[in-house]
């Protein structure tokens, strides 16, 4: 990944300025200081940080897409979670979301439509930065195996890079 830089001095920015800046420069997002942008009954407890001053900030994807038109009935992901790993700034995209077999068709749509909205042209800086994407449950874990939902699970951990589900998500 091509350094991110500021001013004429061609100083490189840090961790913070570039997921900062990767978020403002969507145009629709809203950057949101630490872990704030999580609510509370929806991951708030469930999503922590193994060192908080690596938290960059996050920003509520759901909620801030929810005013774009072609976005406003789509299944849209819920979060991006800054965190420095190694002075680099990575975005953590968090879906909160029950773990039963009938959520992975959704689940999967939702991961669509995140590929889709990072690959939108004024999403490019945040398309830059390394990512991981997160499955976070809420209630138990119910996609036995022998049903074809888990199947498509673990096509989508495997092939789609989608982590997950978990009851708890440590940032690190």
């Amino acid at each position: 990944m091509a350094p991110h830089y500021r001013g004429r001095e061609h100083e490189p920015l840090g961790p913070a300025q570039v997921f900062r800046s990767a978020i403002e420069e969507t145009g629709c997002l809203n950057f949101k200081e630490g872990l704030s942008a999580i609510k509370r009954g929806e991951g708030h407890g469930s999503i922590t940080a193994r060192d908080q001053r690596q938290v960059l900030g996050s920003a509520n994807i759901d909620d801030d897409c929810k005013k774009i038109k072609r976005d406003s009935n789509a299944n849209r992901w819920d979060y991006v979670l800054g965190y420095d790993c190694s002075n680099e700034a990575v975005a953590f995209f968090v879906e909160v979301h029950g773990a039963g077999s009938h959520n992975v068709g959704e689940m999967e749509k939702k991961l669509d439509w995140l590929k889709e909205f990072l690959e939108r042209q004024s999403n490019e800086a945040l398309r830059r930065l390394k990512r991981e994407y997160h499955w976070v449950r809420h209630g138990r874990f119910n996609i036995p195996r022998h049903v074809p939902q888990y199947k498509r699970l673990e096509y989508l951990r495997s092939r789609r890079r989608l982590n997950g589900p978990v009851e708890h998500l440590e940032l690190s």
